[in-house]
């Protein structure tokens, strides 16, 4: 890989340390990770978005061109993207460093945006459906479970179906969690365009699996002035399981063991409590759709 960086890139690496298909090297004064991309129809945007950020003086990982002046390069039959780094990658990100990353975007036709939750969200649950279908007994903690987080996306798909009114983009991530670092924070191929309410709750999501995070989720709803509209897909994505579905897909995949979903199924009652709080706090404080399950659990 140190020739083909060096004859890509015309950069000559120092040491390289590879992590299955990512390399890490460094040359004397700067860091590089050459990782794999295969989402080539918006690598364009992305970089576009890339430059962009790193204009206002944010320290997202700056995307290299290669000699061919593409964004792509292709080694061993693999697409590429080597980024310089100016972090330190390890450094694992807090609640304020999710809060702190909100930069407005003006791009409306940009591939990246992913404000239509409403079209995506349905399109995945119409294709897992599908899949489960077909899978047999092969995942019994899959089947039992299924149902009942497929019910809580249907609620989420539901309270944001006629939910017309324009909300303002910013730059989000695919996807953030607790306990990511820093490299996924800053990682441009981890960048999209979306309602700035989608990384805090992603973050809230990952990080209820193991904290309490109610005190977390006050201090934020308190300071983050969210309208109406903001606030109705803010608990539409909190109920959405995401973590969940995420799960099923590593395991789909053989990523990871089906027995992992036990982390989550064992979650679901302190789950609903944590919905079934949001849901009476916005009850009390606008007008907000009835959810009957939500409404009986509190009644």
């Amino acid at each position: 890989m140190k020739n083909a960086i060096n004859y890509y890139y015309n950069i000559v690496p120092d040491v390289i340390h590879q992590t299955g298909k990512i390399y890490r090297f460094t040359t004397k004064d700067a860091s590089y990770i050459l990782t794999p991309f295969n989402e080539s129809n918006e690598i364009n945007d992305i970089y576009e978005l890339s430059i962009s950020l790193l204009k206002i003086g944010v320290p997202c990982h700056q995307i290299i061109l290669n000699t061919s002046n593409q964004v792509l390069t292709n080694i061993n039959e693999i697409s590429y993207v080597l980024m310089r780094i100016f972090i330190d990658v390890n450094k694992t990100i807090t609640f304020n460093d999710v809060i702190d990353f909100n930069y407005n975007i003006n791009n409306e036709k940009s591939k990246l945006i992913r404000s239509d939750w409403f079209n995506l969200w349905t399109k995945k649950i119409d294709y897992f459906e599908y899949q489960v279908n077909q899978l047999g007994k092969k995942y019994p903690l899959i089947r039992e479970s299924f149902s009942y987080f497929i019910g809580l996306a249907e609620n989420a798909i539901s309270l944001v179906k006629n939910n017309s009114v324009q909300t303002s983009l910013v730059v989000a991530h695919r996807r953030i969690k607790a306990n990511d670092s820093f490299y996924e924070l800053y990682n441009p191929l981890n960048l999209i365009i979306d309602s700035k309410v989608r990384n805090i709750t992603e973050y809230f999501k990952s990080a209820f699996l193991g904290n309490n995070i109610e005190d977390e989720i006050n201090h934020y709803l308190y300071y983050a002035n969210l309208s109406n509209s903001e606030t109705l897909l803010f608990f539409a994505r909190m109920v959405f399981p995401t973590f969940y579905f995420d799960m099923y897909e590593k395991i789909i995949n053989e990523d990871t063991k089906e027995e992992e979903l036990n982390l989550i199924i064992e979650k679901i009652n302190d789950y609903e409590i944590l919905i079934s709080n949001l849901y009476n706090y916005f009850r009390s404080t606008m007008m907000f759709p009835d959810i009957e399950w939500l409404k009986k659990r509190t009644s």
